[in-house]
């Protein structure tokens, strides 16, 4: 049928199109994309295809809908008409994204974006700043684009001018049968996480990402995930004296620690990260028995944070928290937002001399994690991808192999590293392969008895790994990435509901803290300055976190729920529901606390927005 032939030369037309642009982006930075081998180069083709066909899928879906209007309309020449503008349109606004995108790259080193889209509210500007260079580049776009307009106009177009007849019963099937297979190609395929800018990344030059990301889908990307910033800042509720007033106490960047519990300035830090551990499940944080034997055992040899909490409710969230110390909003996660995360500081950037990895037995396509590893520089990152004969549930390889294989990854690290394993079978179908012993009469049994698996799983690890050579100069992060529903029942945005557990250990802790608990408040957001000041290094960067051993600073805890947030501080804790739009939970710890800490949630809140609005 000559539809199938049209859709399949123009896939074909617009794939070179897209390639051709992508060449012409690579002439103009040849030092940059010189920096890494030609074959390297090359495999932004293959990376690129995923992005490509998504993109293609959303345009064929609008043709395909006009194609099928044509055949209960006539004359025919008029919707064939309808689909040359607009592909005639779509190339020439291809034309100036990709020309426009050339031109950014060159002064802020990141794809055309939300942000620099919003500088079109003041186009006098725009042309103002323009220099000659730009409108060159953006001349070189458009002749090459007339050029495929010719092409498609005489190779590609032609082709729906000899429509074969299609029976009156098959019209009405054709159009749900190819928006469904559209479907399909727009979200990626039928994997359980939709397609995203990770799918693209591949390379540690980060010019050969953005080059793989299709510009089209990553301008619509940007443009929807920012929609709601059109009107500013949303949480704009008070003065800008009054948020300055207020940065001033949230911001820890002086002071030195008062406990310095590590016995050297350079260990090995290995950061265990267990998916969705609350801390309902540790007897000693205030939760259920004999669900966590290891880590209690664990406990005897580390330093336990006692009142530690998420940030957010995703695995994504928490990754920008820990190693970035960004707060998490409701409705925007930073880390999907390539041009903004790649602008946060990282802990693995503030520790240039260490070797970093990141290891996961899942998909780090979840939440764009993968993009943000590479594009903030970390040397090795490897996924289920990686470990396909390893034994694997629906999500990914089952913990306790991961764990074996992470022991031998960190093996063939060279000193000093940073690494980290995100532990997987914690999390839903819960398909680990031991049995479910525990129960609490809940319907979250499962959920606990995966918790049950990982801590045996940590526990053999733990005690596997104290006669390697880098035992005794490694400081272990055992943290949860966020909490979990539990047979303890909590409200959503009750501040328990994300209080996880983080414990310390290693020979590189002093005698003094070992089996002590550390009683002073803390989140993820203070993880990283924490590290960093005991390590003897400035953590100035680290804007909105906290030292948790310096005990001269406020302390403020932001915590984000679906449609709603809160904050924690030592005056109590406060959350309010955006979708309700009333306050949720407000528990001041006297009369005089309770607007208080109502205005530190709005100012902190207010002040971070506009952060991630200005990166």
């Amino acid at each position: 049928m000559s539809y199938i032939r049209y859709i399949i030369h123009f896939i074909l037309f617009w794939l070179i199109y897209f390639l051709v642009n992508r060449i012409l982006f690579v002439l103009f930075f040849i030092p940059e994309v010189s920096s890494s081998n030609f074959f390297e180069v090359i495999r932004i083709i293959p990376n690129s295809l995923a992005l490509d066909i998504s993109f293609l899928s959303y345009m064929l879906s609008i043709i395909c809908i006009i194609l099928w209007l044509g055949l209960f309309i006539k004359p025919k020449r008029f919707m064939q008409n309808i689909i040359y503008f607009f592909t005639v349109f779509m190339l020439f606004l291809s034309s100036i994204i990709a020309g426009g995108e050339v031109a950014l790259y060159s002064e802020w080193n990141t794809k055309l974006n939300f942000k620099a889209l919003s500088h079109l509210s003041a186009p006098s500007e725009v042309f103002q700043t323009a220099s000659m260079k730009h409108f060159f580049i953006l001349f070189i776009f458009l002749v090459g684009t007339s050029f495929f307009i010719f092409l498609y106009k005489k190779k590609v177009h032609i082709l729906l001018k000899d429509q074969s007849s299609i029976s009156v019963i098959k019209r009405f099937f054709v159009l749900p049968l190819f928006l469904g297979l559209l479907f399909i190609g727009a979200r990626g395929g039928l994997q359980a996480i939709p397609i995203n800018l990770s799918d693209a990344y591949f390379s540690n030059n980060i010019i050969l990402n953005d080059i793989a990301v299709n510009s089209n889908w990553n301008i619509i990307q940007s443009f929807l995930k920012n929609s709601r910033n059109l009107e500013g800042n949303p949480y704009q509720k008070h003065s800008d004296q009054d948020a300055l007033d207020f940065m001033n106490n949230i911001n820890t960047s002086s002071g030195d620690s008062v406990d310095l519990v590590l016995t050297n300035k350079k260990p090995n830090l290995v950061f265990i990260l267990l998916e969705s551990w609350s801390a309902d499940n540790i007897e000693s944080l205030e939760g259920l028995e004999g669900i966590t034997p290891n880590f209690r055992s664990l406990e005897k040899e580390g330093l336990l944070f006692t009142d530690f909490y998420s940030n957010g409710w995703t695995s994504d969230q928490s990754v920008s928290s820990i190693f970035s110390s960004f707060p998490v909003f409701p409705y925007v996660a930073i880390i999907n937002q390539a041009d903004k995360s790649r602008r946060l500081p990282c802990l693995n950037r503030s520790l240039d001399a260490y070797h970093s990895s990141f290891f996961f037995g899942g998909q780090l396509t979840y939440g764009n994690i993968k993009g943000y590893l590479l594009s903030q520089g970390f040397d090795l990152v490897k996924d289920k991808n990686d470990y396909k004969d390893l034994p694997s549930g629906r999500l990914g390889v089952h913990d306790q192999y991961m764990f074996n294989q992470f022991k031998k990854e960190i093996g063939q690290l060279p000193e000093p590293f940073l690494t980290t394993l995100f532990t997987l079978s914690s999390h839903s179908p819960y398909d680990f392969p031991a049995e479910h012993k525990l129960s609490f009469d809940s319907k979250h049994d499962q959920y606990v008895n995966s918790v049950a698996y990982t801590d045996k799983c940590l526990g053999e690890f733990m005690q596997s790994v104290k006669e390697e050579d880098w035992y005794d100069n490694t400081l272990f992060i055992i943290v949860a990435d966020h909490s979990h529903s539990s047979p303890i029942k909590r409200r959503i945005a009750q501040k328990e509901r994300y209080k996880i557990p983080m414990l310390w250990i290693g020979e590189v802790l002093k005698e003094e803290f070992r089996g002590e608990h550390h009683s002073r408040m803390g989140s993820q957001l203070d993880l990283t300055p924490s590290i960093l000041s005991q390590l003897n290094m400035s953590h100035s960067d680290y804007i909105f976190g906290n030292d948790l051993f310096n005990c001269q600073n406020d302390v403020f805890i932001p915590y984000a729920f679906h449609k709603g947030y809160g904050l924690i501080s030592e005056n109590g804790y406060y959350a309010f529901s955006e979708t309700y739009n009333k306050i949720i939970e407000s528990h001041p710890k006297d009369r005089v606390s309770k607007s208080h800490i109502q205005k530190e949630a709005e100012l902190y809140f207010q002040i971070a927005f506009q952060k991630y609005l200005d990166l």
